[in-house]
């Protein structure tokens, strides 16, 4: 890690530059996601670049030097988009995001501290693959880029560690779990796509509620978890792997796996409260979900905490069965954040995005 000492600045001056710099990120945002469903549309190509270029200048105004090079490099590539050298793509989306947090999260450390770490040669490493990118294979080339801009993106055993969660002797709830755990651990290895899926999500699914201060029983929580998905497995991979819109019957279809998956633990008293977010878990806090159109109050917490880590989940891994490589957390973050008061409810979001900031602060430390 090399080490910056900041210019003497006052707390005024960096509170505006983070004021700006969080509105060029929401413009960035805007412009990455418009250019994934439009690559070639020269004024949201335009207005990216106008976003990082305005951020490389207000940093180099004030002297906060170190970010300058690696947003440069970050620049030229959307220049090269521009210039039709390369379409822009996911992986390049991913990188603006990812830059954009290492801006904020340095601009944030300078208001803080006068003697600031960053990742020097890791940011020079990024630098030099940016300036050889290999055009003839870009995507290969771009996703050498976003994980050595970010290497937590990349998948590794971690990612299997089971969580912790409290359980007592009680009803056979240890045993019980385990057999849930061991029915969804089966059922994933019916997909790619799902490999790990149900150990992610709960882990995640404990962190939202442990923020929280635990409001639904962590128990509960974990027997939800491993359930509520179960009943995919039952459903024709055509699908679950389908590519393009499903007809109306086919999604029909889709919709019957949460009655499939609550009717595991519909004879199992102990369980009845993991029954309910399961079968709650694709309903949305506007009314417009599924199975009965229940709303924002009549939704349990723990069917609301699901809906998060199921969205988030589909969100950051749905390229992981092709390449091993999670999307950006801050890319979910834009996302889950639009999806809050219509798929998903506020306060859970609030949480989810607090819990978030804090586990990816933590993991850049390390």
């Amino acid at each position: 890690m090399a080490l910056f000492t900041r210019p003497d600045i006052s707390t005024d001056v960096y509170i505006e530059l983070m004021d700006e710099i969080k509105e060029l990120h929401q413009q960035a945002e805007n412009s990455v996601i418009a250019l994934e469903s439009s690559p070639d549309s020269v004024s949201h190509q335009a207005s990216l670049y106008r976003a990082i270029h305005t951020i490389k200048g207000d940093l180099g105004i004030i002297g906060l030097t170190p970010l300058i090079p690696l947003i440069g490099a970050v620049e030229n590539l959307l220049d090269d988009v521009r210039n039709q050298r390369f379409s822009f793509n996911a992986s390049m989306g991913d990188i603006v995001f990812n830059l954009i947090d290492h801006v904020y999260n340095f601009v944030q450390s300078c208001k803080d501290s006068v003697r600031v770490e960053y990742p020097d040669q890791r940011y020079q490493r990024v630098i030099g693959l940016c300036q050889a990118l290999d055009y003839k294979h870009i995507d290969t080339a771009l996703r050498k880029v976003l994980v050595t801009l970010a290497p937590e993106l990349v998948i590794t055993a971690d990612l299997n560690n089971k969580p912790t969660y409290t359980l007592n002797a009680q009803d056979n709830a240890e045993a019980d779990l385990s057999f849930f755990e061991s029915l969804i651990t089966h059922a994933e290895q019916r997909s790619s796509y799902w490999q790990g899926r149900a150990q992610r999500q709960l882990k995640l699914a404990l962190i939202i509620n442990r923020h929280a201060g635990s409001p639904v029983d962590d128990r509960q929580l974990t027997a939800a978890c491993f359930v509520h998905d179960f009943g995919m497995s039952f459903l024709p991979l055509s699908i679950l792997h389908a590519k393009d819109a499903l007809s109306d019957a086919q999604s029909n279809t889709l919709k019957t796996h949460v009655y499939l998956s609550a009717k595991l633990l519909e004879n199992l008293p102990q369980w009845q409260k993991a029954k309910q977010m399961v079968l709650q878990h694709h309903e949305r806090v506007d009314g417009e979900g599924y199975p009965n159109g229940l709303k924002q109050s009549d939704i349990c917490d723990g069917a609301k905490i699901l809906a998060i880590v199921d969205t988030f989940d589909a969100m950051t891994h749905e390229r992981a069965h092709n390449h091993h490589l999670k999307r950006p957390y801050s890319r979910a973050h834009a996302e889950i954040k639009r999806l809050a008061g219509t798929q998903l409810c506020p306060y859970w979001v609030t949480v989810f995005n607090e819990a978030m900031t804090e586990l990816i602060r933590v993991k850049r430390t390390l």
